[in-house]
């Protein structure tokens, strides 16, 4: 008997060729009127940290780039994150008691670890049959070896629905079914099959105000993993933008993602200077 994701695999199947072949949107296809074709891209970045006996300090960037043709969407997403600790400890001596220095004052060690060093590239071209509609391929790569990721990999297929305004106002939902392959820093190596959603939302609240909401999602393997982000854009001059961010990612199983005390989630809030580059 074929699995559960093996069945979807063979509906989602059935469902993009009738899509496609069955339906006459395809020649009524237009481009929306107000959707600007061409090339569009923007940087992000951001810096955290904190200071006491723990220090702490964190940097992220990111870069979107998409083109807009006829039937054709393409974007690409990069992600770098890099987080490091700083923690300050008493010394001890042979017996358990601190050291002190001439004046008395403790001896401190400084011990320094990286939690996280996360390289994140993703690709996902998009075909239109009709206005809204379109089929996509899916293709990323996750690196962040101090977590214990060697490399996480995932290829999807789908069909989705975008409904816009503008190239920055508009709502999307894609769903797909594909394989996930995960390689630990210690452990073997692990490939299976899973399912995949991704919601998009993005509006404008106001001619310098945007707000923005994603989520990615595969289920179905044991190494699933899901990530979702909520922001709000002020436009404070030309291309310029500062953007205030929650975003958060969850390894593997159901939990909650408000919960940073959790194992399984890690989140962070975050300032970041946004660029539009054209």
């Amino acid at each position: 008997m074929p699995s559960r994701t093996n069945r979807l695999a063979c509906l989602m199947t059935l469902i993009c060729l009738w899509s496609v072949g069955g339906s006459s949107a395809v020649l009524a296809y237009e481009i929306p009127r107000n959707l600007e074709q061409g090339w569009d891209a923007q940087v992000q970045f951001g810096a955290l940290a904190t200071f006491g006996v723990k220090d702490t300090s964190a940097i992220s960037a990111r870069t979107d780039i998409s083109y807009r043709g006829d039937h054709f969407e393409h974007e690409l997403v990069a992600k770098l994150y890099r987080s490091s600790s700083v923690t300050h400890v008493i010394r001890l001596d042979a017996l358990g008691k601190e050291i002190v220095d001439s004046k008395g004052i403790p001896l401190t060690e400084r011990i320094k670890s990286t939690t996280s060093d996360r390289r994140f590239l993703s690709v996902q071209p998009r075909w239109f049959f009709s206005s809204h509609n379109y089929l996509f391929a899916l293709a990323d790569i996750d690196i962040n070896e101090p977590d214990g990721v060697r490399s996480s990999t995932l290829r999807v297929g789908g069909i989705g629905y975008k409904l816009w305004k503008s190239r920055g106002h508009y709502t999307s939902a894609a769903v797909g079914v594909g394989r996930r392959r995960f390689e630990p820093v210690t452990g073997d190596v692990e490939e299976e099959a899973v399912g995949y959603v991704g919601l998009r939302f993005k509006r404008y609240l106001s001619e310098t105000v945007s707000l923005s909401l994603t989520l990615d999602s595969d289920f179905g393997g044991e190494e699933s993993f899901s990530e979702a982000e909520a922001s709000l854009s002020w436009r404070v001059r030309g291309p310029v933008a500062i953007k205030f961010k929650y975003g958060a990612s969850v390894d593997s199983r159901v939990v909650n993602p408000w919960n940073t005390f959790d194992d399984g989630v890690e989140a962070a809030m975050s300032v970041n200077l946004e660029v539009e580059i054209f």
